[in-house]
């Protein structure tokens, strides 16, 4: 009686594992299917050995000599076929245990990992290759991995622009951090607020940054919801993406520079200074500025642009011819020239134009950057060249005061001049 429940119920038993192991082996949830496909085999094996245990238990001893004897055989084999069922069964958990332990302790990473994305964390560091990747990217910013602000927050990069005096901290951190609830979730708010922490602990201008593979699209955008100033800006996508990020929003900071420039200049021509031309001045030499540039785009604003007539004509004008060292007239205008006031700027309008220019050799033309086509396809470049030149005198400015005595002189002798000829009248 014993073996008979025994045999039935780990019959049952193993045909309850079987089906499991089906179904696992189907959908591959938690175990994957290979697993699930050998661990059904087993259960297999067990279950036809404790079924054949079961049978002469279950059924009468027949009357035919034949039946009987074998009926008698798997009597005495029963405990043989348990034990082998139970070798199976056992060789079943022993594939099954290590597996179960080892997706018990997934799960538990994966929740992990979640409780990370959920707190917004950045990556721990970043790679010298992706880090020297960006380097060359912008090689007119500076660039430090891994700074600490005075609280021990972690920005992974730390762009600074010399030019414009400005910077950006960098938190790099796994696009499942910033949208842990899928691509169709709000932006993680806790990591958009460590960054603006770290940001403003290292005094810089928050980016969060995520990467993405090679096959996904860049995207970029501000932060929603957040208030903070300056506002934290999302990009997704490549290390080349985040540099050309970098160098866009220097772009506007220049801009927004030489809007106060001109603004300023605009004020203080209004005010006291009878120049209606006031350009953009930097103190950097032209030696040091052509080796940051492109040698060609450099040389045909430093060098071409100044000789251009067209932009000769245009600067006079805006000048009203005065020269911008000694505020006096240029005259004649033969003694005049257009000079460059910064020289860390370089032409960007790829066109040119063959001029002959004056005192060239007859009919030698000589190629020049089509100024008159930039001014009326980019007129923002045009701008951005007329606002580094000026009007000033060719060699040495003449003495005002001297000037000054010499007409009043020439004025007292036109004026008895002309007092002699009305008294001969």
């Amino acid at each position: 009686m014993l073996l008979t429940v025994l045999s039935v119920s780990a019959t049952l038993l193993s045909l309850l594992l079987l089906l499991l192991a089906g179904h696992y082996a189907r959908h591959a949830g938690g175990l994957n299917a290979a697993l699930a496909r050998d661990f059904g085999y087993w259960q297999r094996g067990a279950a036809a050995f404790f079924a054949i245990g079961a049978l002469p238990q279950l059924i009468a001893r027949p009357e035919l000599e034949m039946a009987a004897a074998i009926h008698r055989g798997l009597s005495a084999l029963v405990p043989l076929l348990l034990l082998l069922g139970a070798v199976c069964f056992g060789a079943g958990l022993h594939k099954l245990i290590p597996a179960l332990k080892r997706y018990r302790a997934q799960r538990e990473q994966a929740q992990r990992q979640q409780q990370i994305a959920r707190r917004g964390g950045p990556y721990p560091q970043l790679s010298a290759e992706v880090v020297e990747s960006i380097r060359q990217c912008a090689p007119e910013m500076t660039l430090q991995a891994d700074r600490y602000d005075a609280a021990g927050r972690h920005a992974n990069l730390v762009i600074d622009s010399e030019e414009e005096q400005q910077r950006y901290v960098v938190y790099a951190l796994p696009r499942e951090h910033l949208l842990p609830d899928g691509d169709n979730g709000p932006v993680n708010p806790n990591a958009v607020q460590q960054a603006v922490e770290v940001a403003q602990g290292l005094e810089g201008r928050p980016i969060l940054w995520a990467p993405l593979s090679p096959q996904g699209s860049p995207v970029g955008y501000y932060a929603p919801g957040e208030t903070a100033e300056p506002r934290p800006y999302i990009i997704e996508g490549k290390d080349v993406h985040l540099a050309e990020l970098a160098k866009k929003f220097d772009l506007v900071a220049r801009s927004e520079r030489r809007r106060r420039e001109a603004r300023e200049a605009e004020r203080r021509a209004k005010e006291d200074d009878p120049r209606s031309h006031i350009p953009i001045r930097t103190e950097t030499r032209a030696e040091v500025a052509k080796q940051r540039h492109d040698r060609d785009s450099w040389e045909r604003f430093n060098i071409l642009a100044p000789r251009h007539p067209h932009i000769i004509d245009v600067i006079r004008r805006r000048t009203g011819d005065l020269c911008d060292r000694c505020l006096q007239q240029v005259v004649p205008e033969d003694n005049g020239k257009v000079v460059v006031t910064d020289h860390d700027h370089i032409c960007k309008n790829e066109a040119s134009v063959r001029i002959a220019l004056d005192g060239s050799q007859q009919g030698a033309a000589q190629t020049m950057p089509d100024c008159s086509q930039c001014h009326y396809e980019t007129p923002e470049l045009y701008e951005s060249c007329l606002s580094r030149l000026t009007w000033v005198h060719r060699g040495e400015c003449p003495d005002a005061e001297e000037d000054a005595e010499r007409d009043a002189e020439f004025d007292r002798r036109e004026k008895l001049a002309e007092l002699g000829r009305s008294l001969h009248q």
